[in-house]
């Protein structure tokens, strides 16, 4: 009685975990949990980084207003020849003048100091393009490895509970006399190397929810953070972009002039090119007009004058250098950065096509599997099922079933990886291109164009 009872408790683990191989270990499908666009949308909308990028575009704002604002003049009022208060009248003819001195200076500085602030204000925009792309990826990232975690961890419950059902099966066995107490001992050793790891598995989780809760707000300790990820490719035609690339694979310039990051960096060029401007034009310095009217023995008179003062020392020439040094910077931080976002975008179109082309195979479902699962999934559960039944039969021994049971956990989370990495490698492709990678989810058609 023993034998059978232990028989029929294998057989029920076994029919649970069939149940938990066809349903997939993968991430949960419930209607609760965040999805990627989700959590792009929180970021793009409430993330401290992006408002304080807008705020910064109001600041670069700010100082073009000051950049285009005029002058006030220097209104003057003087009195000559007035007696003092207890004195006499003097023998002198009062005079009165009235003068405003108008600065010249700002007027002939005013366009070059405009365009600078134009230029501050486009890449103060551009910079904040590059921040919501950047902060759409690390949230991405940050998304796609709580939902390996998930994965990881369903895998190991599910080995927990198999080598829980295992140890129980051959207790009663070895109570019987029919199997080697080595065999329990085995199991019991595999079964509490599964309870460690399934521990490390969800301290990992509990720290990825907390990084992608970030991105979200306050993390919650009351509700987990659940995400789903389906288990097909994230589609994307490369055969426009080949065509692109194949022209200028090295430069890639025509794509490149399209990205945020590149923009930032000629504006940046332009803001110092007019950096110039402003300090040569300020070789002549306190450069001012005056008007105004003088009244003396019933009489008014003009008054006008120039106030010029004498160039014999240039005081600015340390500032033209250093401005001129600043556009030299500039010029070459647009290279670099050009020379970072041509391989940037190289390596992310090649990465993606071969993620695009290992994921498309991966995901291939095999005719009659459970729930059309993918072939590589299905192998694996076939592969423990196969196992287990082999050594219910005597046929195989124990560590054969152990490693088919390891090696099917194993597959599973390589596969997901593998899932996870194409889709990220699509969302870094599209960001290279200049793209926010919410457009790569939201787009109604699985070919995004390449921006113009």
């Amino acid at each position: 009685m023993h034998l059978i009872s232990a028989f029929v408790i294998a057989c029920a683990a076994l029919a649970s975990f069939s149940r938990a191989d066809a349903q997939g270990n993968g991430p949960p499908s419930d209607s609760n949990a965040v999805t990627l666009s989700d959590v792009l949308a929180r970021v793009r909308n409430g993330h401290p980084l992006s408002q304080a990028a807008t705020a910064r575009i109001d600041a670069a704002h700010g100082s073009r207003e000051t950049a285009g604002a005029f002058t006030n003049p220097m209104v003057q009022y003087m009195v000559d020849d007035t007696p003092l208060p207890g004195r006499g009248p003097i023998p002198m003819d009062r005079e009165a003048m009235t003068s405003a001195m108008i600065p010249l200076e700002p007027l002939y500085q005013r366009g070059p100091r405009i365009a600078r602030a134009d230029a501050d204000v486009r890449a103060a925009r551009a910079d904040a393009r590059t921040q919501a792309i950047e902060l759409a990826l690390d949230a991405a990232h940050a998304y796609y490895r709580v939902a390996i975690a998930q994965v990881s961890v369903g895998a190991m419950r599910d080995l927990s509970a198999w080598l829980d059902s295992v140890v129980t099966y051959n207790r009663a066995r070895v109570k019987e006399g029919i199997a080697a107490e080595a065999d329990l001992i085995r199991a019991q050793l595999e079964q509490d190397r599964a309870a460690v790891e399934l521990s490390m598995q969800e301290a990992d989780l509990a720290r990825e929810r907390a990084t992608l809760a970030s991105y979200l707000g306050s993390p919650s300790a009351s509700t987990p953070l659940i995400v789903a990820v389906g288990d097909r490719p994230l589609p994307w035609h490369f055969a426009e972009l080949a065509v692109e690339l194949s022209h200028d694979r090295g430069n890639s310039t025509a794509l490149l002039d399209r990205t945020p990051r590149i923009q930032a960096a000629r504006e940046r060029v332009g803001s110092a090119t007019a950096g110039v401007s402003v300090e040569r034009r300020t070789v002549i310095r306190d450069f001012s007009a005056t008007l105004g009217t003088k009244q003396s023995a019933g009489f008014t008179s003009l008054i006008a004058g120039l106030t010029v003062p004498l160039p014999l020392f240039t005081q600015n020439r340390g500032e033209i250098a250093r401005a001129t040094a600043e556009q030299h910077v500039a010029e070459f931080e647009l290279l670099s950065a050009h020379r970072t976002a041509s391989a940037e975008l190289v390596g992310a179109y090649d990465a993606a096509k071969i993620l695009l082309d290992r994921a498309t195979l991966l995901t291939a479902r095999q005719p009659g599997s459970p729930a059309s699962a993918p072939a590589m999934l299905a192998r694996a559960d076939e592969s423990r099922r196969i196992a287990l039944g082999a050594y219910r039969e005597g046929a195989v021994p124990l560590l054969s079933v152990l490693d088919a049971a390891r090696a099917g956990g194993e597959v599973r989370i390589a596969f997901y990886r593998a899932l996870f990495a194409q889709h990220e490698s699509v969302l870094a492709l599209a960001a290279a291109l200049g793209l926010d990678p919410e457009q790569v989810l939201l787009s109604p058609s699985p070919v995004l164009q390449v921006p113009r």
